[in-house]
Formats: structure tokens, sequence, C-alpha cells
């Protein structure tokens, strides 16, 4: 039986194709055993995603890398078990994500994203901690001290969050968020109190007064009524001469003065400007 060209070539074709594929394997399994033979060469540490200097720094990564294999450097790469490193690594609480390799020159390369401090909480049981944006419970550290808003009285000492400390924390994120957007509100706020109406009140830094924010939602608005409020009556007035400043209303500042504790109610005109009466 005679075949066409074109069968013919099909054939040839499929022949290279195998060939080539055969061919491939077998350089794989070489690499792979030629790697196998290879040892550690180095160890790289890299940890990303922080600000500050927080707990975990490279001579603790190291550490913790050391007492799952000792003397790294050396050791055969088939005596790596990278996953099984990652998820120790992963089982310290500030750690939020670890990524272990080999690079072209057998060096270790470990990859390590940080969680940060978002908040620090002062329960209304006396514990304290950070939280992060996961709200994940970081502890205190004898090596540093965030530079974050300071949350007071807050009722969150239980070991797992319920629906009512999830609605909290959503709003302790969001005023933590927004004070450190900006640097003039971290610096004039020194902490954030949650009160037994369950309204949060700032102490600033500057200036003997309170300042009542109620719940933790339409913060730009209630920030830039309390910013035009000092620059156009504190500024003024003195600094201490209101004992309370309330913003938590839509559209106007309750000012209550030291000396006569009464309350002066200022309305904003427009929404577009920056005028108030009183």
């Amino acid at each position: 039986m005679r075949l066409s060209k074109r069968k013919i070539w099909r054939f040839i074709a499929a022949t290279l194709w195998v060939g080539a594929g055969v061919a491939l394997v077998v350089l794989l399994i070489a690499a792979i055993r030629k790697r196998d033979d290879k040892v550690c060469s180095g160890l790289e540490i890299e940890i990303t995603d922080i600000k500050n200097n927080l707990f975990a720094d490279k001579n603790d990564i190291k550490g913790m890398l050391t007492n799952m294999m000792p003397a790294i450097k050396g050791k055969v790469l088939t005596e790596f078990n990278l996953q099984q490193m990652e998820q120790t690594l992963e089982g310290n609480v500030w750690i939020k994500d670890a990524e272990l390799f080999f690079d072209n020159n057998e060096v270790l390369q470990v990859k390590i994203k940080e969680r940060e401090p978002l908040a620090r909480i002062f329960t209304t049981g006396g514990k304290s901690y950070y939280i992060d944006k996961e709200f994940v419970r970081l502890p205190l550290s004898s090596k540093f001290s965030a530079i974050v808003p300071v949350f007071t009285n807050c009722p969150l000492d239980k070991t797992k969050w319920n629906r009512a400390d999830s609605v909290l924390l959503l709003q302790v994120r969001a005023i933590s968020e927004f004070i450190r957007s900006d640097p003039f509100w971290i610096a004039q706020i020194e902490q954030v109190d949650y009160t037994q109406q369950k309204k949060f009140e700032l102490s600033p830094q500057i200036g003997e007064h309170s300042i009542v924010l109620g719940d933790g939602y339409n913060l730009e608005s209630k920030f830039r009524k309390l910013y035009i409020f000092y620059k156009e009556v504190l500024a003024k007035a003195g600094w201490n001469t209101y004992s309370a400043i309330n913003v938590q209303y839509r559209g106007q500042v309750v000012a209550t003065r030291r000396d006569t504790t009464r309350n002066i109610i200022i309305r904003n005109q427009s929404n577009n400007t920056n005028s108030y009466t009183k």
C-alpha cells in the first residue's frame, strides 16, 4: 500500500515531536539530578510591607530558620522542606506571609511580609494589644512601641470577636486610618476613648478640651468641621476657652465654654464654604 507524501510528512513530524519530548524529559531529569547534588550556598532575608522597625527583624527570622535546620549553608537542597518551613514561620503572629525558594545560585531566598499595627487597644478588662487591618491581635513588644492611635476603654476582651465587636472594630479601623493619613491629626490626637454611651471621644495634645466624635462614620466631614473650628474659633478665642467640642451632628459644631458652661452652637451656612455663625 503506497502512502501519500502528506501522510509521510505527518509521520516524520510526529516522530520529531516525540523525539523532542523524550529529549526534553531526559534533560529535565538530568537537571533535577544535578540540582539534587547541589548544596545551599547562602541565605538572604527580605522583610517587606513595614514602615517601622517591628518585631520580626532579620535576626529573628534567621534564628527561627536555624532552629528548624541548623547550619543552613552547605546543606544539600533535597534536605530542605520549604513548604513546612514557610508554615512554621507563618505560625508566628507577626508574620503575615512567608515565601522560601532557591535562586539560580542556590541561595535560599526568604521573603517575609510582616503584620503592621494599625491601632493600640486598651480594654475595659485591663488588657492591651495592637491590632492590624485584619483585626488580628498583635502582642506588645519590648523591642518597639508603634506610633499608632491609642483607643481606651474598649470592650474587646473576648478571645473571639462577635458581631458587636466587629462593628466596633470597623469603626476603630476607620478612625485610626483617617488619623494616620494626616500628619496634623496624628500629632494632635493623643488618644481615643470609647465611652459608656458607645461614642468616641478624642483627647488632643494641645488644648484642654474633649472632642465628641460620636460614631466612626462620616469622618471626613467631622474632622473638617473640627479643623475649621480650630482655625476660625480657637485660634482667636484661645485653645483652653472651651471644655468640650462636639462634632457628631451634621452641619454644626456644639461647643461648651469653660467659663459659663453654656453650649454654643456654630452652624455651617453652606456645605461649600467654611463660613460659620454663632
